[in-house]
């Protein structure tokens, strides 16, 4: 009877804020991925970590509040760049595309979270959806998340990769994802308080950037000053946090979110990534490890 209350309360405090409060024009995933497709642009997201980082209201798993992050993050949110997407989750526009749980979480974050960040958006632009990395595990209708992988894959179909992740990430390790990369390098950095070596990070992937068509990074919120920073060099960059484990997801066909072997899922409670396997393809892409500011 208790949740029943809370579910009904939380429903109408959501309609109501939804009535007489912004939200920003966000164009779906599928207009997101046509956009990314025809285009050279980089990508920086925003989900709900980044959000609460921008008014430092809470440490995330992978990275505790920093001043100089959050600024960052206030920056990008409201810029106006043609060489870089601001994403945004398309479920604070509207959640009827999601599963219960999906309905719930970005219900919950509009009632008791949206208010605190209407400041920093530009509501003059349109944004893109963050989700667009994220196809499967929170969608109702999962019939369509096969064919929107393989027109992800596209946008790095024959091309050289770089990838920027933490050391318990190992995106695309024990899958295809990247299968149709001509090469694929890896930047390998800290999972955990990311930000703390961005100088040197940024400075390490422009060096090696250069040598490839396409970075992409995956580090949290540090992915999203990152990516931004990079397409200011001029520098084709994406944000896809969360896209490998959402294929692995979809690969082991999961109905809730599970702990994938070998890799760090920050959203399953409890859960730690355990490096059991010897992989040395793995192991010869590493380029460079930084660590250290």
């Amino acid at each position: 009877m208790i949740n029943v209350i809370r579910r009904l309360y939380l429903n109408v405090r959501y309609i109501f804020f939804k009535t007489i409060l912004p939200f920003p024009k966000i164009y779906s995933n599928v207009e997101t991925l046509e956009k990314l497709i025809s285009s050279n642009v980089s990508m920086a997201r925003f989900g709900d970590g980044e959000f609460h980082m921008i008014n430092q209201t809470e440490n995330l798993g992978f990275q505790t509040v920093d001043d100089q992050l959050s600024q960052r993050l206030r920056e990008i949110l409201g810029s106006d760049t043609e060489g870089c997407l601001i994403c945004v989750p398309y479920g604070l526009r509207s959640v009827q595309h999601l599963n219960p749980r999906g309905r719930f979480f970005w219900k919950q974050f509009i009632v008791f979270h949206y208010r605190k960040y209407i400041p920093y958006f530009n509501f003059a632009k349109p944004y893109y959806d963050a989700c667009v990395t994220r196809p499967y595990i929170d969608w109702l209708d999962k019939s369509k998340s096969a064919n929107f992988f393989e027109q992800l894959k596209q946008l790095w179909q024959g091309r050289r990769i770089l990838l920027v992740e933490g050391q318990m990430s190992r995106l695309g390790v024990g899958n295809d994802l990247f299968g149709n990369a001509t090469v694929v390098d890896r930047i390998i950095t800290l999972s955990q308080n990311a930000f703390s070596v961005y100088d040197r990070l940024l400075a390490e992937t422009i060096r090696f950037a250069a040598n490839y068509d396409l970075v992409l990074v995956a580090l949290g919120p540090t992915a999203t000053v990152l990516a931004y920073d990079l397409s200011l060099a001029g520098i084709q960059a994406l944000d896809i946090g969360h896209v490998d484990i959402e294929y692995e997801w979809f690969l082991k066909k999961a109905t809730q979110k599970i702990a994938i072997e070998g890799k760090y899922v920050n959203e399953v409670a409890g859960e730690t990534a355990e490096l059991t396997s010897d992989d040395q393809r793995y192991k010869q892409q590493i380029i460079s490890e930084i660590f250290t500011s």
